[in-house]
């Protein structure tokens, strides 16, 4: 499976804004510098800790108040968010927390109420070469999960498009084709995909950093590459 994408500002599909969810509010300081350092995950164990809906919607939704400027959200947004009850959601934190995704950030005031944010933020999952079947079985589970959810959040935006401001239909694309390349050229390809695409994620990493502004005049775009061969 090819790298997860950074998250700030071009990172992991962001969940897209929840109607009846309320808008949390901003937090009492500006967020953690960054850890872009990346991770390669061949843990089995570890990457079936995102092999859940839920799990994967939390992930989502933390990925997209990072790039936003937030540092995180309390576990009864999180909940709203994915459409459980805390009780039942803090399961599926405790979770990710125990496999190093998501960790407890400060308090927003409220000892009570329980914040959380991302801990990992540029990461792959891949199961070794020479890795049973049984590890490569979960590898294409995981490659289904982040499918699965970047298909929900395209077919929100498929629903919602003409209900937004053109501007941002014009900002956004989709396109689809086949090319014919050498095996360079399609490493060229990628290469020159992917610096265009971290100095982006740079920007959104500056930005993220500086904490949230509502008036900055700045969208989440969700992003997604698929370049691979017709077997």
């Amino acid at each position: 499976m090819p790298p997860v994408p950074p998250v700030p500002g071009l990172g992991v599909p962001p969940v897209p804004d929840v109607p009846g969810v309320p808008v949390p509010p901003e937090p009492p300081s500006r967020p953690r510098k960054v850890d872009m350092d990346h991770v390669k995950i061949t843990d089995p164990e570890r990457m079936k800790a995102l092999a859940h809906p839920a799990r994967m919607t939390v992930f989502d939704f933390l990925a997209k108040r990072r790039a936003e400027g937030f540092d995180g959200a309390t576990a009864t947004e999180i909940a709203e968010v994915a459409g459980m009850t805390p009780s039942a959601m803090s399961y599926h934190l405790r979770t990710l927390a125990k496999a190093g995704f998501i960790e407890e950030a400060p308090s927003r005031g409220d000892a009570r109420e329980r914040v959380w944010r991302l801990l990992l933020h540029s990461f792959s999952i891949s199961a070794d070469d020479d890795a049973p079947e049984s590890h490569q079985v979960i590898e294409r589970t995981m490659s289904e999960a982040f499918r699965a959810q970047q298909e929900r959040n395209f077919a929100r935006w498929v629903e919602r498009a003409r209900t937004v401001d053109p501007a941002l239909r014009r900002a956004s694309m989709t396109q689809q084709g086949h090319v014919r390349l050498t095996l360079e050229e399609a490493e060229e390809f990628t290469r020159r995909f992917m610096e265009l695409e971290q100095e982006y994620v740079d920007l959104g990493v500056k930005r993220a950093e500086e904490g949230h502004d509502p008036e900055d005049g700045t969208h989440v775009f969700s992003v997604l590459f698929r370049f691979f061969p017709r077997v």
